[in-house]
């Protein structure tokens, strides 16, 4: 019965020796792919970035990078980081790559301002407000300003006057939109253009045909165009002081005068 026995004992005592190897070659893996990552995984100490940013920018980027550090080079939450970039209100975008060994590169796209806004902020091309670090090379920006919340519309509104207004050799310097929604355009020229609160493209288109066929050549003369009107443009003149200036109103191509020296539209 020993003999019969014995062999089962033997497979028996083999597999746990084996078990037992196998353990101890999985540990040994383990902790030398540990000790491994440990000596790999260094400390960042190098940050590049890249990208067209001005010295209070880059050391802006610099300052929250280093909230992310020390870390090491692959604990180093990347993802993380670039959202923390592009919540800066002047980053239109950012990406963060890691160099091994010791490297993390983050290159940077600021966002571009076309525009000031209520006079301490900017304005990108889709109307996103840019709180700068600071307030440089802006100067010849155009002014525009609307109530809370209104920058992305005021930003449309702007494009279309700008579209129309460029081809007729006139600058927007400024273009407000009060509480009600009534835009007003000043031209660099210092030719003033009410628009009122809606149908702003046709009221544009209207106002280039007038220009371009009844009052090309005069504009230096006039001070006012009022494009609030359902079929017409009003023209206030220079020539004039402000309370005696006669208006024309330009309706279907005719110049009518008038004795208001700014005729009020109907409201609607």
């Amino acid at each position: 019965m020993n003999a019969r026995t014995t062999p089962t004992k033997g497979l028996r005592l083999r597999r746990v020796l084996g078990r037992g190897l196998f353990a101890t070659l999985l540990v040994g893996a383990i902790a030398g792919g540990v000790l491994a990552w440990e000596r790999l995984d260094v400390p960042v100490s190098v940050v590049e970035v890249s990208g067209e940013l001005t010295a209070a920018e880059r050391a802006r980027a610099i300052e929250l990078v280093a909230a992310f550090l020390p870390s090491g080079i692959f604990e180093l939450d990347t993802e993380a980081l670039r959202e923390r970039l592009v919540d800066e209100s002047w980053i239109d975008a950012a990406s963060v790559r890691r160099r091994w060994p010791e490297t993390v590169e983050i290159r940077i796209s600021p966002e571009v301002a076309v525009a000031r806004w209520q006079g301490d902020a900017l304005l990108s091309s889709r109307g996103a407000v840019i709180e700068p670090l600071e307030l440089v090379g802006v100067d010849s920006l155009p002014r525009l300003s609307g109530p809370s919340g209104s920058a992305p519309e005021v930003m449309r509104v702007f494009q279309v006057v700008t579209d129309v207004l460029r081809p007729l050799g006139l600058e927007v310097e400024a273009l407000e939109r009060d509480e009600v929604g009534d835009v007003q355009v000043r031209t660099r020229s210092g030719l003033v253009i009410a628009l009122g609160a809606d149908r702003h493209a046709a009221r544009l288109q209207r106002l280039a045909m007038v220009l371009a066929e009844r009052l090309d050549g005069r504009l230096e003369d006039v001070a006012r165009l009022d494009a609030r009107y359902d079929n017409g443009i009003a023209v206030a003149w220079r020539d004039l002081p402000l309370d005696a200036r006669t208006t024309a109103q330009l309706s279907n191509g005719t110049i009518v005068e008038t004795e208001d020296p700014w005729p009020i539209p109907p409201q609607r």
